[in-house]
């Protein structure tokens, strides 16, 4: 029976522990998503909570996929063009690396709290 015991309390561990990676990515990626929006209303003249609420919705900071994130860069760099603010597919993957990176020390000083 101790065999058993090890062998569910090893899967609830291993459960536990994915459940709190995909949280942390989560949390992450909408961090970021708020930083991006933030940043682009600060270039254009956006409305600042319709933007937010863009670029925070579930399905974006849910779901990571190449799909949702390519939707997200093109969006963002079509809605600056529209203000006049080019910036290749590069420059703008290089904004969403930092802000991205601040998002991961952000919540790593959180989590040392």
């Amino acid at each position: 029976m101790a065999i058993l015991d090890t062998f569910y309390a090893k899967g609830a561990t291993s459960q536990a522990a994915h459940r709190s990676r995909d949280e942390a990515a989560f949390w992450i990626r909408a961090r970021r998503n708020r930083l991006l929006a933030g940043w682009a209303c600060d270039l254009t003249d956006e409305d600042s909570q319709n933007y937010l609420h863009l670029l925070l919705d579930a399905d974006f900071a849910r779901v990571s996929t190449s799909a949702t994130e390519g939707f997200l860069m093109l969006k963002i760099r079509n809605d600056l063009m529209g203000f006049g603010i080019f910036l290749s597919s590069a420059e703008l993957q290089d904004v969403c690396r930092r802000f991205e990176q601040q998002a991961l020390l952000e919540q790593e000083a959180e989590l040392r709290r």
